[in-house]
């Protein structure tokens, strides 16, 4: 099948994508009955056209699409006749918008077979067909094979309208900046990253998830160049028929060639319930980001007491938006983020958070909002839901948005990276109010080592001094890791002068068991005073900025 798309930019025709033509015999039998079916390809894509940008712009969309069969062009059905389900493969010697295809591997038919077909690179398991998405290049060459459409049909001479189906996929132009080799997106955990479909009621696949192996990454044929177009296709995972996995949505990270820059955006969550489209996400304009390797992470690795073992984690060397060779006061302090928003900024307050609407908590983006009594703040009921993932580990119920597309890290860097949680953070800080999971009252053998400096006393590893900000050196188990005491935000006023520092964890505010946990809470590192006032439970308003240290996403 060939797309043709005509692009405001070029104002030139290309072919998006051409559909797979050989036939693997392995998946069909032989000498079946003669099927001919008529087939109406997925048609223009405009009508269903999702803009990927942040704003908007006719202008940068792919415009007017159409397509057309080709010869050779095949498709997968079941056929399904009672308890017998038969595989069947579609091929046509015809073109056209609409086409007659003759099968291979069909049984005889009548009036009440029922058939469901996809178009795509699909295999057939145990009478399901599994639609996945490795093997892609970037190029229009192969995009066809994983832009998956499902239609349905009955009858001996059945007559599929995929026009009119369910497209499960989003063709993505990706506009990148120069450098980029491999672009990682995410696809959900079930058959690894796919689709598993007996009917267009039965279609299950892409729950979204902060499990490593819910990512696929293209590799490139070579290395692009400024505003280089390259086109994938991502599952339409907002396309769930389940709500509670609706506002998943697609991370979208590109990678330089050593993989030490990056760059990352997701998508809307105001997606089409009609399935998948296509559209520009331009990140030309983006400037890459230096990006730690999973292997340069400073592993703190695991300190037991009283017989329970905390996890301090593996961390990042720089913090986000910082450079590894810290010289200079602004490679060490990297950007500002908002908790749950994923682009940094230089000014923050609760008017421009991005994850409400002014001072209208009731209208929070994607959230459901419960009220309070009177003169009391609303507090989030459902974060597990569209934002993050519950838990119970704290003295209330608490929510984390980490390895989700509110992350930071998890956006920028990758699904090798995410924020790290609250639990992981009290057990390498501990808590000077002693209330802590791992508070410092128990570490009397000393495996855990702070150090203090105030700023220009403390040389980094590049033999650099800063003067504006104090360090908090931390040692476990053979590794250091520093946090400097970089500014931070504080209803709307840029703080401390290197006095003190703040920084993000994955986790809302814990409250307790009989009081509300309040949306406009976020549990910090906070960085003050060694030995006492070094502490964590710190709560902080949700739209302040603050530094970002990743984690290993392990």
């Amino acid at each position: 099948m060939k797309y043709t798309a005509l692009c405001f930019a070029a104002v030139a025709a290309v072919i998006l994508c051409g559909c797979a033509k050989e036939v693997d015999e392995k998946s069909v039998t032989k000498d079946g009955a003669s099927i001919i079916a008529t087939a109406t390809c997925p048609g223009a894509l405009n009508a269903t056209k999702v803009a990927y940008t942040d704003t908007y712009s006719e202008a940068e969309e792919i415009a007017d699409i159409s397509a057309a069969w080709e010869k050779g062009d095949s498709f997968t059905a079941i056929e399904i006749n009672g308890d017998v389900i038969t595989t069947v493969k579609f091929s046509t010697d015809g073109s056209g918008a609409s086409a007659d295809f003759k099968s291979n591997g069909a049984v005889p038919a009548d009036d009440n077979t029922t058939w469901v077909a996809v178009n795509g690179d699909v295999s057939v398991k145990d009478g399901k067909f599994v639609c996945k998405y490795e093997g892609q290049n970037g190029g229009l060459d192969n995009i066809g094979k994983y832009d998956f459409t499902v239609a349905e049909a009955k009858g001996s001479s059945p007559v599929f309208d995929f026009a009119k189906g369910k497209r499960l996929s989003y063709v993505m132009r990706l506009l990148l900046p120069a450098g980029i080799k491999y672009i990682e997106f995410n696809t959900g955990v079930t058959n690894e990253g796919g689709w598993t479909i007996s009917s267009l009621d039965k279609i299950n696949g892409t729950l979204s998830s902060t499990e490593r192996d819910a990512v696929k990454t293209i590799e490139l044929a070579s290395v692009s160049s400024a505003k280089s177009p390259v086109y994938i296709a991502v599952p339409a995972i907002d396309c769930m028929e389940s709500s509670e996995n609706r506002y998943a949505g697609i991370i979208v990270t590109i990678l330089s060639s050593d993989k030490k820059s990056s760059q990352g955006k997701t998508t809307s969550p105001n997606l089409t319930d009609k399935g998948g489209s296509v559209g520009t996400f331009d990140m030309s304009n983006l400037e890459l980001l230096a990006r730690p390797l999973a292997s340069e992470a400073i592993k703190l690795k695991d300190v037991r007491y009283d017989n329970n073992t905390y996890n301090l984690g593996s961390w990042a060397p720089f913090n986000l938006g910082g450079k590894p060779n810290a010289i200079s006061d602004s490679n060490i302090a990297g950007g500002l983020f908002a908790w749950g928003e994923t682009e940094p900024r230089t000014s923050f307050s609760k008017a421009t958070y991005k994850l409400f609407d002014g001072e209208n908590y009731h209208t929070q983006k994607g959230n459901k909002i419960t009220s309070t009594a009177a003169g009391e703040e609303p507090y989030i009921e459902y974060w597990d839901v569209n934002i993050g993932y519950k838990g119970n580990s704290g003295p209330g119920t608490y929510y984390d948005i980490g390895g989700t597309k509110y992350d930071a890290a998890r956006v920028k860097w990758g699904s090798e990276w995410r924020l790290p949680s609250n639990e992981i953070a009290v057990n390498v800080l501990g808590d000077g109010q002693n209330n802590a999971r791992l508070a410092r009252a128990k570490d009397t053998e000393k495996k855990l080592v702070f150090e203090e400096y105030a700023p220009g006393t403390y040389k980094n590893s590049e033999g650099y001094t800063s003067t504006a900000f104090g360090a908090v050196v931390i040692k476990a188990n053979g590794a250091e890791m520093v946090l400097y005491k970089c500014p931070y935000t504080d209803d709307g006023a840029l703080m401390d002068n290197g006095k003190q520092g703040r920084y993000l964890t994955s986790t809302t505010d814990y409250g307790t068991t009989t009081t509300p946990v309040y949306w406009n809470k976020c549990l910090e590192m906070r960085l003050d005073h060694l030995p006492n006032d070094l502490y964590l439970n710190n709560k902080s308003s949700i739209w302040d900025g603050r530094s970002v240290r990743a984690v290993l996403n392990e």
